[in-house]
């Protein structure tokens, strides 16, 4: 009697399955569909912010202006430049130099604080302008019309992803005070006036008020070249860079500040391709004049750093 209530108890518990996978997945929808598209999430595209790439721009005097829309872009923390898009603008300053041998140009590279130097320069802004000054001489530019430095700054143009940034490098041309209209400092007619006539004869290298990098002239350039060339043949040599101040303040403080003075050539020497270990600093202060302290020029001209080859 119990075998024939089997079949309709199969039947029972398939009702009631079926009564209740239809209530559930039908009338409430609350059974996953195998067919239906899995859900994806909602990706919000924000518009990516306006960047547009700065400029490069210099001129010198008003003989000739190099303009350009874009400019040299590196990676972050690189040293190497892209000249994707300002390549005509280098090459022609190329050009212009080989064909003016008088004029020079100054390379300042520029870096920010939370990028890292792996280059192996004193500095990565002094590895950006390098990298350039390279590609220079490459195409023919005589070493000697091309100086180069580098700076912190603040206010670097990197691109929204900050990866990368334009304008890491300043183009400048010296011995401005040869421009013509260009009125000259007091510490600019001091530098004109220093004649090069050997490495082994004292010349004075002056700074314009409140500047950290001496005046440069094509007879300081001339010493650079030639200091440059006879330290490499003779490594055991060195060249002494002494500081000099007028009289105004304490005798620790203008001694301190001549040493500053002459540490601040350095660099740049060392940044022009001196080794740093055939470079000598002295600090003098104020007890070797060359003017009287009496008057403000006299002051000015003792106000200078002198270098010199040691034989």
């Amino acid at each position: 009697m119990f075998t024939n209530k089997i079949p309709w108890l199969v039947l029972l518990f398939l009702w009631m399955g079926g009564s209740t996978y239809w209530h559930v997945c039908r009338i409430k929808q609350l059974c996953p569909d195998d067919n239906s598209p899995a859900p994806t999430a909602s990706v919000s595209n924000p518009t990516a912010p306006a960047f547009t790439v700065p400029g490069l721009s210099f001129s010198d005097g008003t003989t000739v202006i190099f303009e350009s829309p874009s400019n040299a872009s590196f990676a972050k923390s690189g040293s190497k430049a892209n000249l994707n898009g300002v390549q005509p603008l280098i090459d022609s300053l190329a050009t212009y130099l080989k064909a003016n041998p008088g004029k020079h140009v100054q390379l300042t590279g520029f870096y920010d604080s939370g990028e890292q130097n792996l280059s192996g320069e004193a500095s990565l802004g002094v590895a950006r302008a390098n990298d350039i000054r390279a590609y220079l001489i490459g195409l023919g530019v005589p070493e000697h019309q091309l100086k180069t430095g580098g700076e912190s700054k603040t206010d670097l143009v990197f691109t929204p992803a900050g990866d990368s940034l334009y304008g890491a490098v300043q183009f400048a041309f010296l011995d401005e005070v040869l421009v013509k209209g260009k009125k000259p400092t007091a510490e600019e007619e001091l530098a004109t006036k220093e004649k090069f006539a050997s490495i082994f004869e004292p010349m004075d290298l002056y700074f314009n008020t409140g500047k950290i990098e001496y005046i440069q002239t094509a007879e300081t350039n001339a010493f650079l070249r030639k200091t440059k060339e006879y330290l490499t043949q003779h490594p055991d040599q060195k060249l002494v860079v002494t500081g000099h101040t007028d009289n105004v303040g304490s005798d620790a403080l203008n001694l301190m500040l001549s040493k500053k003075r002459a540490a601040a050539v350095k660099r740049q020497f060392v940044a022009a391709g001196i080794a740093a270990s055939q470079i000598e600093l002295q600090g003098k202060g104020e007890t070797q004049p060359i003017a009287s302290n009496e008057t403000e020029a006299g002051r000015k001209a003792n106000r200078r750093t002198a270098i010199v080859v040691n034989q």
